[in-house]
C-alpha cells in the first residue's frame, strides 16, 4: 500500500505548483474542430512545451512583417453550455487584451490589415467554470486531497476545477495565406492560490498562457528558429 501511496504524494507535490496543466492530446483533438479553423488537415501534434496541435508553414520570411493586426476574440460554445451572453463576452474580452498585451511586445498592433501585416484570429471554445468552494476542501482536506490526484491520475483532470480550449490562427495580411494554426486545451491545478481567481480563474490562467506562448513562439521565429 505504502508503495502506491508515496509514488501519489509525490506526484501531489509535483503539480500542487502548476498553474495549470495541459490536456490530453486525445481530449483536445476529439474536440479540435469547431469550424473556426481554415483547415484543419495542416495540423499535426505538438512537442513538448507547444500546443496540443500545431502547424507553422515553412520557408516564411517572419522578418518581413512589421505590425500585427488582432481581430476580435471568438467565443465558440454548444447548446448544452450553460455560459451566458454578458460571460462569453467578458471572458472574449479579457483574451483579446491579453493577446495584445503579449503580442504587442513582439510587433506594435495595428488597425487595418495589408502587406507585411501578422493577421491574429484566436476563439475560445469548451470552457467551463470551477467550483473554488468545493475545490479549496478538495485541497487542504489531506483525504480529499489524495483522492483528487487519484482521479487526475485517471481522467486527466483534478475535481472542481476550470478549463478551457482555444483555437488560433495567423495568416498573411497581404496574401490571406495560412502561416500558423494552433489548438491547446488547459484545465486547472491543485494550488491553493489558484482558487482566489473565482469561477473563472482557470479559463483566464490559461488564456494568459497561450497568450505568452504566442509571444515567445513568435519571437523565436523572428529571431530565425526553425518552424517545426
Amino acid at each position: 500500500m505504502l508503495k502506491r501511496i508515496f509514488p501519489l504524494l509525490a506526484t501531489i507535490t509535483l503539480v500542487a505548483c502548476a498553474v495549470t496543466n495541459e490536456q490530453s492530446l486525445s481530449d483536445v483533438d476529439k474536440a479540435s474542430k469547431s469550424g473556426f479553423l481554415t483547415d484543419y488537415s495542416l495540423l499535426k501534434p505538438g512537442k513538448e512545451g507547444e500546443a496540443r496541435l500545431r502547424y507553422v508553414k515553412p520557408n516564411t520570411d517572419w522578418s518581413s512583417y512589421t505590425g500585427i493586426f488582432l481581430e476580435p476574440v471568438v467565443f465558440i460554445s454548444d447548446a448544452s453550455s450553460k455560459i451566458d451572453a454578458k460571460e462569453q463576452q467578458i471572458l472574449s474580452s479579457y483574451y483579446y487584451n491579453t493577446l495584445k498585451t503579449h503580442l504587442s511586445t513582439v510587433l506594435p498592433i495595428v488597425e487595418l490589415q495589408g502587406p507585411h501585416v501578422l493577421v491574429v484570429r484566436a476563439a475560445l471554445t469548451n470552457v467551463t467554470s470551477s467550483t473554488p468552494g468545493l475545490r479549496t476542501i478538495s485541497l487542504v482536506v489531506p483525504q480529499a486531497r489524495l483522492l483528487n490526484a487519484t482521479q487526475s491520475l485517471a481522467t486527466d483532470s483534478y475535481a472542481f476545477v476550470g478549463s478551457a480550449q482555444s483555437e488560433g490562427e495567423v495568416t498573411d495580411g497581404g496574401t490571406g495565406q495560412i502561416l500558423i494554426e494552433a489548438v491547446d486545451g488547459r484545465s486547472g491545478g491543485m494550488s491553493l492560490k489558484d482558487v482566489s481567481g473565482g469561477v473563472w480563474g482557470d479559463a483566464e490562467k490559461a488564456m494568459e498562457y497561450w497568450a505568452d506562448l504566442s509571444a515567445k513562439r513568435l519571437n523565436q521565429l523572428r529571431s530565425g528558429a526553425p518552424a517545426s
